[in-house]
C-alpha cells in the first residue's frame, strides 16, 4: 500500500469517526441537525484535504435552491388552507358523516388528514389540524393512544404524496419524478392498507376509553364545496397536466382565497406568505446544510477517502437492499445513520456520488425509511406535540407503531426490488 493509499484510508476512517460523533451528539440531543449537517460537510471536506472550504459553504447554500422555492410555495398554500377554514370544514364534514361510530369516524378523519398533508407542511399545520381532529376522536371514545397513533399514521400517509417532498427527492438525487412516482403510489397503497388494519386491530383490542374532551371551536364559517378541492389541486395539476409543483401551489393558493375570501384575497395571501415561510424556516436551514454536504461529498478528495469504506458495506443485492432499508429501517430513529433529515443524509449522499446504487433505487430506499422516521421517531416535533396533547407517552407511540412501520418499510423496499429488478441486474 502506497503512502497516498494510507493517507486516504486514514482520512476515510477519520470521516467515519466524525460522522459517528455527530450522530451520537444528535441522538443525545446535544446538537441539532441544523448544525450537525453543515458541520459534517465542513469536517468531511477538511479531513479529506479540501482546502477551499469557502466554496463548500457558498455552493452548498444554493445547491438545493429549487427545493427551497417549492417549500415556500407549498407553505403558502398550507397556510391558506388552514386560515380560510378549508381544513376545519373537511374535518367537520367527516365528523358529521361518521356520527358516533368511532371506527368509521377514525378512518374518515385519517382520510381527511392524509389529504391535507399531501399539501400542508410544518409543525404549525400539525398543531392546527391536530387540535381539531384529536379532540373529535377522543370525544367519541377513541382511546388516547389510538387517536395519537392514527393521526400520525394519517400524516405519514399523506406525506408520501407531498409534492414538495417529491421535489426534494428529485433534486437531491438528480431523478425526474416520473422515475419514482410509481413507487410512491405503491408505498401509499401499502401504508393505507396498514393504517386500516391497524385501526381494526386497535378497535378490537380496545378496552379502556378516553376521557371525553370537549371539541375545539367550530369553523367560523364553512367554506363551499368548490374550496375543498384546493388541498389536492397541486397534485392533480402535476399528475394530470404536468404543471410544475411551484406553479401548482401558487394556483391552488390563489384559487382557494378567491373562492373563500375574495374581498380579503391580498391580505390573506400576504399573511399566508409570512406565516408559511416561518413554518418551513427550520426545514430550509436544514436543506442548506444538506446542500453543503452534497457539494463536499462530490469533491474528488472526499470520494477518494470514503470509496473503500462505503464499497465494503454498501448493499449490492436485492436481499441486502431489503434488509438494510426495510428490516433495519429503525436505524433512522433518534437521528440515526439512515435518517435522511439528519446526519444520515451523508450515507445517501455517499452512496449516490459513488454510484453504488442507481439514483432511483436510493429514492425508493429513502421513501421506505421515511415511513419509519416520520411516524415513529420520538425526537420528531410532531410526535412530541401529539404525545403531549393526547396525554400519551412519546415512547409508547414508538412502541405501538414501530412494528407496523418496519413492515411498511420492508414491503416498500421489496416493491422497489420487484418492480425495478433491473436496477440490481435481475429480472423484474
Amino acid at each position: 500500500m502506497g503512502r497516498g493509499d494510507v493517507i486516504g484510508s486514514l482520512s476515510g476512517i477519520a470521516i467515519v469517526a466524525v460522522f459517528l460523533a455527530l450522530a451520537a451528539l444528535m441522538i443525545a440531543r446535544k446538537l441539532p441537525a441544523l448544525l450537525a449537517v453543515p458541520l459534517m460537510a465542513l469536517a468531511t471536506a477538511a479531513l479529506a484535504g479540501v482546502h477551499d472550504l469557502a466554496s463548500i459553504v457558498t455552493l452548498g447554500a444554493v445547491k438545493l435552491a429549487p427545493v427551497y422555492a417549492t417549500l415556500f410555495f407549498g407553505a403558502l398554500l398550507s397556510r391558506v388552507v388552514l386560515s380560510t377554514g378549508i381544513a376545519e370544514t373537511l374535518v367537520t364534514y367527516a365528523a358529521e358523516f361518521g356520527g358516533d361510530r368511532p371506527l368509521v369516524l377514525s378512518l374518515l378523519m385519517c382520510a381527511v388528514v392524509a389529504v391535507l398533508f399531501t399539501t400542508v407542511t410544518g409543525l404549525g399545520a400539525i398543531i392546527m389540524i391536530g387540535t381539531i381532529v384529536l379532540p373529535v376522536l377522543m370525544t367519541v371514545g377513541v382511546p388516547r393512544a389510538t387517536s395519537a397513533t392514527l393521526f400520525l399514521l394519517a400524516f405519514g400517509l399523506g406525506y408520501i404524496l407531498n409534492i414538495a417532498q417529491w421535489k426534494f427527492y428529485g433534486t437531491i438525487f438528480g431523478v425526474d419524478r416520473t422515475a419514482f412516482q410509481s413507487y410512491a403510489f405503491v408505498i401509499f397503497g401499502i401504508q393505507a392498507a396498514v393504517l386500516v388494519v391497524y385501526a381494526l386491530v386497535r378497535a378490537r383490542a380496545a378496552r379502556g376509553y378516553a376521557t371525553k374532551v370537549e371539541p375545539g371551536e367550530q369553523p367560523r364559517k364553512r367554506v363551499g364545496p368548490l374550496a375543498l378541492i384546493a388541498p389536492i389541486l397541486p397534485l392533480v395539476l402535476l399528475r394530470g397536466f404536468g404543471v410544475d409543483a411551484i406553479v401548482g401551489f401558487a394556483l391552488a393558493a390563489v384559487y382557494a382565497v378567491l373562492v373563500t375570501r375574495p374581498r380579503d384575497a391580498v391580505k390573506t395571501l400576504m399573511a399566508a406568505w409570512i406565516r408559511g415561510i416561518e413554518d418551513v424556516a427550520p426545514a430550509t436551514i436544514l436543506m442548506i446544510g444538506i446542500g453543503m454536504l452534497l457539494v463536499a461529498a462530490n469533491t474528488p478528495q472526499v470520494q477518494a477517502a470514503v470509496t473503500p469504506l462505503v464499497a465494503a458495506v454498501a448493499p449490492r443485492s436485492p436481499v441486502a437492499y431489503v434488509v438494510l432499508f426495510g428490516l433495519l429501517s429503525p436505524l433512522a430513529l433518534y437521528r440515526g445513520p439512515l435518517n435522511p433529515y439528519g446526519v444520515g443524509i451523508g450515507v445517501y449522499t455517499v452512496l449516490l456520488t459513488l454510484h453504488v446504487l442507481p439514483a432511483v433505487a436510493l429514492v425508493g430506499a429513502v421513501m421506505a425509511v421515511v415511513q419509519v422516521q416520520n411516524v415513529c421517531d420520538p425526537t420528531n416535533t410532531q410526535n412530541v406535540w401529539v404525545a403531549n396533547f393526547t396525554g400519551t407517552g412519546v415512547e409508547r407511540i414508538t412502541r405501538l407503531l414501530l412494528p407496523w412501520q418496519v413492515g411498511v418499510a420492508t414491503l416498500a423496499a421489496l416493491a422497489v426490488v420487484l418492480f425495478g429488478g433491473a436496477l440490481f441486474g435481475t429480472a423484474p
